[in-house]
C-alpha cells in the first residue's frame, strides 16, 4: 500500500510495541477471544488489539506462501486419518450392544465364544471409566475399539480346538464382520476417511483454512488478495525477490547478530549460517522456472549469461476473425445476381495463409466461419475481403467486391459483433475504377479478438524518451516482455514488425511516479512516469491516471525494488479506503525482515496445532494435516525460521497438550526430540557450520525436562494414559523414548557462565531401566491402592469392618484379573527391557501381600478357611511361568506352610474321631450298605482322606523336600487309618454274636440225620466288604512303590501287605467258623472209629449217608451268599479260603487216625463229602490248580489208601450194616 515514510516507521514501532504486549502479558494473550477487558466498560483490551493485529499480520505472510510456494511441496495423502469417537457415539454404541445381548435370538444363533466377547466387550471396555476418559481425551476412533475387540476375540478364538473344516482366520473374520454389523449404525459418519482436508489442498482451501485458524473474515481476505495480488504470479516474484535481497543486504551489512549464542564462535558462523540460507533460497526461486524460461526463449538458455537482444525471443499471438452477415448486396451493379459470394480473411505481410468461408447465396449472406492466425505482430493488420465466384482465369480466387482492415492490438478483446462499412472493390471499365462506398451501402458483421502471449505482461501506447533509448520524444507503442525468471525488457514496435525496433533491459532500474515541471505537454501524456538507473533515464507518459497505475505496477514488479513507488494523490477506488479504514495498509507494507519472525511463527504454530487438536474432529494425536505443515514449513523457510525453533517449538506445544491429557502420539514426540538433538550437535549440516542461541538452548533443556516428567508420568499411569493399549505400541515407544531421553548426552562447547550448570553427567541403559522401573513400581503402587479401594472398601462400606479372609479373595480375583488384563494390552511393551513385567508384578503382589498377611493374624492358625485363598494364589502363580517360585510365590509358602501344617494336624485328628464314632453308629446292615457292598463309614472317611491328599496335591509347593514330607505324612496317615478301620472292624467281627451261633439238631434217632439253620450273615459280608474296599483304596491313596535308587519312603507296599495280611485273618476267622459244621459231622463219624467200644453198636443201628446231605446243602448257600455279597475282588480269595478250611478240617480228621483203621461207612461218607466239596468250589470259578493243593493230595491219597484196604478185607455185612440198595451203593462209589 502506499504510505509515507514516517507512518511506516511509526507503524513498525507500533508492532514491535503490540507483540511486546503479548509477551508481556501472556495470560491475556490466552484469552484474547473474549475481545474486552473484565472492567464495567467495554473498552477494548489493547493486548487484544495487538493480538488481532498480530494475527493479520501472520496471514498477510502467510498468504504469501500459499500464493507463491517455491520452498515445499505438499506431501502426499498419509493415508486414513478417522475422527474422533464422541460420547454420542459411546452411548450408541452401548445401547447397541446391550440390545444385541438382550435378544434372544442373537444368543441362540451364534457361538457361545462370540457372546462371551460380546459381553466382556460391553460390561468390561464400554462401561468402564476408561472408555469414556478416552472420549473426552480426543485422539481414539472407533478403529481403536475395534481393535480392543478383534484383540479379545483372538484371545478366545486361539483357545479353541483346531477344526479342519473351519479355520480360525475365517471364524476371526467372521465375527469383525458381525461387530461391524453391531456398530455400523453407531458409527457411520466415523468410520470413514476425513475430507480434504486430510489430503492435499488447493490454494483456496488453504486460504479458508487458515481463515479460521487466525480468525481473519472472508471480506478481510478479499481486501488482502486483492490488495497484495496474491492471484499475479509476477507481483509474488517480484515480493520473493525483494525480500532476499533485503535479507542478503541485512546479512551483508556487518549488522550485530538478533541472538546471544552459547560461544562466541557462532556469531561469525551465524552470518555465513544466513548466507548459505538465502544463496539457497535464490537458488530455489530460480531453478524450478528455468525449463519455463527456455521455452520463452528461442531454445536458447542465455538467461543468467548475458543480456538478452532483440533476437532472443518472440511473441506469439493468437488472432480469431468471425464473419457472420454482409448487407447491402442484392442489387450492386456490375455484379450478377446468380453468383455465390464468400469472404477470404488474411493478415497483411502473410500472404501465405488466406482463410475463406463457405460460399452463400447473395440474398442471405451468412456465415458461421471463424478463422484462426497466429502472428508474431504486436501490431497485425487483418484484412477481411468479400468476394463474389468468377469463371474469369483473372480471377481465379473470386472478384473482390469490398474489403475492410482492422487494425489489431493485442489488448483488442471484442466479444460483441460489431457492424462496419465495406470499402467498395467494384470494377467499372478495364481500368478497374473504384465506385464510392455510400453508392454500394455494403456493410459487414465481425467479432475481432486479439489474445496476448503470457510473456507479455502489458502494452500500449506511451509517449517515451530516454538517455540512451527513445532520444525522441514521441508516441510509440511499447511491450512489457518477461524473457526470463526474473529478467523484463521493456520493447518498442511498428506496426506490421516482429521484431522490436527498440529495446531495454529493466535489470537495475527502479520505476516511481514522476510530475512534468512545465504544463504545456501533450495532452496524451500529462500522467508520467519514469525508469531510473545510474547514468540512465527514461520518462514515459500515459493519457490516464489508469494507465500509468497500470504501468507503474506493472514495472515495479518487473523490476523487484525494494520501495513500492508512491503518489499521495493517487487512489484505486474503494478497495483502498478499505484496508485503510481495516488498518490492513500499514500491515501490508511491514518488511518481513524487519518483523519478529520468530515470534510471529511460534504464535501460527501455537494457533494450528490448537485448531488441529481442539477444533477439528480428526483423530491427529499431534500430527499436522498435509496442508498444515505445507504452510508451516513454507513460511518457516521463505522468512528463515530457524530450524530448532521450528521443532523446539513444535515439540514444547505438544508436551504442554500432552500434560493437559491430550492424546498425542510418542512417534512424533521421537521424531521431534531427534531433530532438536541432531541440530543441537550438528549432524544436520554438511559444511559443519551451525548455530545454537542462549534462547534455543535454555528452552531445549526445558523441554527436554519437561518432556521427561511427562514420560515417567505417562509410564507410571500407562492404564489412563494407554488406555487397553491404545494407541498401538504408545507404550513401548514411551520407555524407548524415555532411554534416548535420558541417555542422550550432548557434547557442545558453552563458553557463557550461566549455561555451565546445565552440563549433564550421560545415564547409562542400566540407570535407565532402573528408572523406567521405579515409575512401574509407583504405577503399581497407585493401581493396587486404586483396585483395593474399589473392592475392600465398597464391600465393607456399610459394615465398617475390617476386611476379612472372604475380602481378600475378592481382591485377589480383582489383582489377577488386572495382572492378566495388563499382560494381554501391554504385555510386549512391558518387556521391553529382561524381566520388568516381572519386578513390576512382584512390587504389585508384594502390596497384596502386606494386606494378606496382616488378615491372616487374626485367624486361627490351621484354619479351613484360609485354604481357598492359598489355592487361588498358588493356582495363579504356579499357572504363570515367569512368576512361578518367583519371590513372592516362595514368601507366600513360607506365610501359609504353618498353617497348612497345623491344618493337616487337626484333620488327622478329626479323621481318628470321626472314625471312632462311625464305628460305634455303623449298624452293618445291608439296607445302609453302598454299590461297593461296603459301610457308609467306609466313604465318608475314603472322600475326607481324598480331599486331604488333593488338598496338598494342589498346594504345589515350590519347596521339593517339604513337598514330599507333606505327601509322605498324609499317605502315612492314610495307612495308619485305613489299618485302624480294618483292625477294629476285625475286633468287631469277631465278637459278633450271629457269627458265633450255629444251630442244628442233634440226633434224630429215628433217621439219625443232622440239620444246619444258619448261613454267613449280611453284616459279616458288610465288614468283610468294607475292609476290602478301604485295602482297595490303599493302593491309590497311599503312594507308590519305592524306588530302589532313592531313600524316598512310601506306604503303598506296607499298607497293602498289612491289610491283605488282616484281610485275610479274618477270612480265615469266619472260614473257621462257617467250617464248624464239618466238625460237627466229623465227630459224629469219630464215633465209628474201630478202637471205639460204641463202634460194633452204631454199626448195628445202621448208619446212613444222608447224614452228609445237609453239609452239602450249607456249604452251597454260603458259596451263593459269598458270590452275591462279597466284593467281586475278593470272592474267589474267600471261597479258597472256605475250601481250604474245611479240607484242613478233613487233612486234621484223619492225621488223627492216621494208625487206625477206618470204618467202612467213615470211608464212604469222608469219600463223598470230599468229592462233592471239590465238585462245589470247583463250579465256583476255582481252578483245579488252586483245588488240588497239597491237603487235596494228602486226603486223596488217605482215601485211596483206606479204599484198598477195606478192598482187600471186605466186610461181609457192610450191606446190612448201611442200609444201601445196589443202586445206592453204586452210586456212592461213584
Amino acid at each position: 500500500m502506499i504510505e509515507n515514510s514516517e507512518s511506516e516507521e511509526s507503524g513498525s514501532e507500533n508492532e514491535l510495541n503490540d507483540q511486546e504486549k503479548i509477551k508481556l502479558d501472556p495470560v491475556k494473550a490466552e484469552n484474547l477471544k473474549n475481545g474486552f477487558t473484565f472492567g464495567t466498560t467495554l473498552k477494548k483490551d489493547p493486548v487484544q488489539e495487538a493480538y488481532k493485529k498480530t494475527q493479520k499480520q501472520i496471514y498477510i505472510l502467510l498468504s504469501r506462501c500459499i500464493a507463491y510456494p517455491f520452498t515445499t511441496k505438499q506431501a502426499s495423502d498419509r493415508g486414513y486419518r478417522y475422527m474422533n469417537i464422541n460420547e454420542i457415539v459411546l452411548t450408541k454404541m452401548k445401547d447397541k450392544f446391550k440390545d444385541y445381548l438382550d435378544s434372544p435370538d442373537n444368543i441362540s444363533s451364534k457361538d457361545a465364544v462370540f457372546i462371551e466377547a460380546v459381553n466382556w466387550f460391553f460390561s468390561v471396555f464400554l462401561m468402564s471409566k476408561r472408555a469414556i476418559e478416552m472420549t473426552k481425551s480426543g485422539g481414539y476412533t472407533t478403529k481403536d475399539f475395534q481393535h480392543v475387540f478383534k484383540k479379545k476375540i483372538y484371545q478366545l478364538v486361539c483357545q479353541l480346538p483346531d477344526d479342519q473344516e473351519y479355520s480360525r482366520m475365517e471364524l476371526l473374520s467372521e465375527w469383525i464382520t458381525e461387530y461391524d454389523e453391531i456398530v455400523s449404525q453407531s458409527s457411520e459418519e466415523h468410520d470413514r476417511r476425513v475430507t480434504n482436508t486430510e489430503g492435499q489442498l488447493n490454494k483456496n482451501q488453504l486460504y479458508t483454512l487458515f481463515q479460521k485458524i487466525l480468525e481473519v473474515t472472508s471480506y478481510e481476505h478479499k481486501l488482502l488478495f486483492n490488495a497484495m495480488q496474491l492471484n499475479n504470479n509476477d507481483e509474488q516474484t517480484a515480493a520473493v525477490r525483494r525480500e532476499l535481497e533485503n535479507r542478503s543486504a541485512r546479512v551483508n551489512s556487518g549488522e550485530r547478530p538478533p541472538y546471544l549464542f552459547i560461544h562466541h564462535d557462532m556469531a561469525a558462523q551465524y552470518r555465513e549460517e544466513e548466507r548459505k540460507n538465502v544463496r539457497g533460497l535464490q537458488d530455489k526461486h530460480t531453478n524450478p522456472m528455468k525449463d519455463m524460461n527456455q521455452m520463452q526463449f528461442d531454445g536458447s538458455d542465455k538467461v543468467g549469461k548475458s543480456l538478452p537482444c532483440k533476437h532472443d525471443f518472440v511473441l506469439n499471438f493468437n488472432v480469431e476473425v468471425e464473419v457472420m452477415e454482409v448487407k447491402g448486396l442484392p442489387g450492386i451493379k456490375g455484379v450478377q445476381p446468380e453468383r455465390k459470394a464468400f469472404c477470404a480473411m488474411d493478415i497483411e505481410g502473410q500472404t501465405n495463409k488466406v482463410l475463406c468461408t463457405h460460399l452463400v447465396s447473395q440474398k442471405n449472406p451468412v456465415w458461421t466461419n471463424k478463422a484462426e492466425f497466429q502472428t508474431k505482430q504486436p501490431l497485425p493488420s487483418v484484412r477481411v475481403c468479400l468476394r463474389i465466384e468468377s469463371n474469369n482465369p483473372l480471377y481465379m480466387e473470386g472478384r473482390p467486391i469490398g474489403e475492410i482492415l482492422f487494425k489489431m492490438k493485442p489488448e483488442t478483446l471484442s466479444d460483441k459483433p460489431k457492424w462496419d462499412d465495406l470499402e467498395a472493390k467494384v470494377e467499372v471499365g478495364q481500368g478497374g475504377v473504384a465506385l464510392p462506398n455510400q453508392a454500394f451501402g455494403l456493410q459487414i458483421k465481425t467479432c475481432v479478438k486479439m489474445d496476448k502471449p503470457e510473456n507479455m505482461k502489458l502494452g500500449g501506447l506511451l509517449y517515451i524518451r530516454g538517455t540512451s533509448h527513445w532520444q525522441k520524444w514521441k508516441q510509440r507503442y511499447i511491450v512489457l516482455v518477461k524473457v526470463g525468471q526474473i529478467v523484463f525488457c521493456l520493447c518498442s514496435y511498428k506496426e506490421k514488425q516482429a521484431t522490436p525496433n527498440e529495446m531495454l533491459t529493466l535489470e537495475g532500474y527502479t520505476v516511481n511516479y514522476y510530475s512534468p515541471d512545465h504544463q504545456d505537454c501533450e495532452e496524451d501524456a500529462k500522467f508520467q512516469f519514469r525508469l531510473l538507473k545510474e547514468g540512465e533515464e527514461v520518462t514515459c507518459g500515459a493519457k490516464d491516471s489508469h494507465t500509468q497505475q497500470l504501468w507503474v505496477n506493472a514495472l515495479y514488479r518487473a523490476t523487484g525494488q525494494t520501495t513500492r513507488p508512491e503518489k499521495s494523490d493517487n487512489i484505486r477506488g474503494n478497495d483502498v479506503n478499505d484496508i485503510r479504514k481495516a488498518g490492513l495498509d500499514m500491515l501490508i507494507s511491514k518488511e518481513p525482515c524487519k518483523l519478529d519472525q520468530d515470534f510471529l511463527f511460534r504464535t501460527l504454530q501455537h494457533l494450528t496445532l490448537e485448531y488441529r487438536i481442539k477444533k477439528e474432529s480428526t483423530a491427529c494425536r499431534g500430527w499436522l494435516s498435509t496442508g498444515q505443515e505445507f504452510a508451516l514449513m513454507e513460511y518457516a523457510e521463505r522468512y528463515g525460521i530457524r530450524y530448532l525453533t521450528v521443532h523446539l517449538s513444535y515439540l514444547k506445544e505438544l508436551v504442554n497438550y500432552a500434560e493437559k491429557g491430550f492424546v498425542i502420539d510418542p512417534n512424533k514426540f521421537r521424531d521431534l526430540f531427534k531433530n532438536c538433538c541432531n541440530y543441537i550437535q550438528g549432524k544436520t549440516s554438511d559444511d559443519g557450520v551451525w548455530t545454537v542461541t542462549k534462547e534455543e538452548f535454555l528452552e531445549f533443556h526445558q523441554v527436554r525436562a519437561q518432556l521427561k516428567t511427562l514420560l515417567m508420568q505417562q509410564i507410571t499411569h500407562f492404564r489412563n494414559s494407554f488406555p487397553f493399549g491404545r494407541p498401538d505400541n504408545a507404550l513401548k515407544t514411551t520407555i524407548k523414548l524415555l532411554e534416548q531421553v535420558l541417555t542422550h548426552k550432548i557434547e557442545l562447547k558453552v563458553d557463557l557462565p550461566d549455561l555451565l550448570a546445565y552440563e549433564e553427567e550421560e545415564m547409562t541403559s542400566l540407570e535407565c531401566r532402573k528408572q523406567t522401573m521405579k515409575c512401574l513400581e509407583q504405577g503399581a503402587y497407585i493401581n493396587y491402592l486404586q483396585i483395593s479401594q474399589q473392592t475392600l472398601r465398597q464391600l465393607n462400606m456399610e459394615q465398617m469392618e475390617a476386611p476379612g479372609l472372604d475380602d481378600m479373595i475378592q481382591l485377589a480375583d480383582a489383582c489377577i484379573e488386572f495382572l492378566q488384563e495388563t499382560l494381554e494390552h501391554y504385555g510386549e511393551a512391558l518387556n521391553v527391557y529382561d524381566r520388568m513385567m516381572y519386578e513390576m508384578n512382584e512390587t504389585f503382589w508384594r502390596l497384596y501381600g502386606v494386606d494378606m498377611e496382616s488378615v491372616l493374624v487374626t485367624h486361627e492358625s490351621g484354619s479351613r478357611d484360609i485354604l481357598p485363598l492359598f489355592h487361588k494364589l498358588n493356582a495363579y502363580f504356579y499357572e504363570e511361568q515367569e512368576l512361578r517360585y518367583g519371590k513372592f510365590h516362595m514368601h507366600l509358602h513360607q506365610v501359609f506352610a504353618p498353617h497348612i501344617v497345623s491344618y493337616l494336624e487337626k484333620e488327622e485328628s478329626t479323621l481318628r474321631e470321626e472314625l471312632e464314632d462311625a464305628l460305634e453308629r455303623e449298624t452293618w446292615l445291608n439296607e445302609n450298605c453302598t454299590e461297593d457292598f461296603s459301610c457308609c463309614a467306609v466313604l465318608d472317611i475314603v472322600a475326607q482322606v481324598k480331599n486331604t491328599q488333593k488338598l496338598v496335591a494342589e498346594l504345589r509347593w515350590p519347596d521339593k523336600t517339604f513337598s514330599e514330607h507333606l505327601q509322605s505324612r498324609t499317605q502315612k496317615t492314610t495307612a495308619e487309618i485305613f489299618d485302624c478301620f480294618v483292625s477294629k472292624v476285625y475286633g468287631v467281627l469277631q465278637t459278633y454274636p450271629r457269627l458265633q451261633v450255629f444251630s442244628w439238631r442233634q440226633f434224630d434217632l429215628q433217621r439219625n440225620v443232622i440239620t444246619y439253620n444258619s448261613v454267613l450273615p449280611d453284616e459279616v459280608c458288610v465288614m468283610m466288604n468294607s475292609c476290602i474296599t478301604v485295602r482297595i483304596h490303599a493302593n491309590e491313596l497311599c503312594g507308590n512303590a519305592t524306588n530302589s535308587n532313592s531313600s524316598e519312603y512310601s506306604y503303598r507296599t506296607e499298607i497293602n501287605d498289612l491289610l491283605t495280611q488282616r484281610i485275610n485273618v479274618m477270612f480265615e476267622f469266619v472260614c473257621t467258623q462257617l467250617s464248624q459244621c464239618l466238625d460237627i459231622l466229623l465227630d459224629k463219624l469219630s464215633r465209628y472209629d474201630k478202637d471205639s467200644i460204641f463202634s460194633h453198636l452204631y454199626t448195628i443201628m445202621g448208619p446212613k449217608l444222608a447224614i452228609v446231605e445237609p453239609l452239602f446243602s450249607y456249604v452251597r448257600q454260603n458259596n451263593v451268599q459269598m458270590k452275591q455279597e462279597i466284593h467281586p475282588s475278593s470272592t474267589s480269595c474267600l471261597l479258597l479260603c472256605w475250601y481250604n478250611s474245611l479240607l484242613t478240617t478233613i487233612a486234621d480228621w484223619l492225621t488223627e487216625r492216621e494208625n487206625i483203621d477206618m470204618h467202612h461207612f467213615q470211608l464212604c461218607a469222608i469219600s463223598t463229602i470230599f468229592k462233592t466239596l471239590f465238585s462245589e468250589f470247583s463250579s465256583q470259578g476255582l481252578t483245579e490248580e488252586q483245588l488240588r493243593n497239597a491237603t487235596y493230595r494228602m486226603i486223596h491219597n488217605r482215601i485211596e489208601y483206606e479204599e484198598t484196604m477195606n478192598t482187600l478185607n471186605i466186610d461181609t455185612t457192610r450191606n446190612y450194616a448201611y442200609g444201601y440198595s445196589d443202586s445206592s451203593e453204586s452210586e456212592s462209589a461213584d
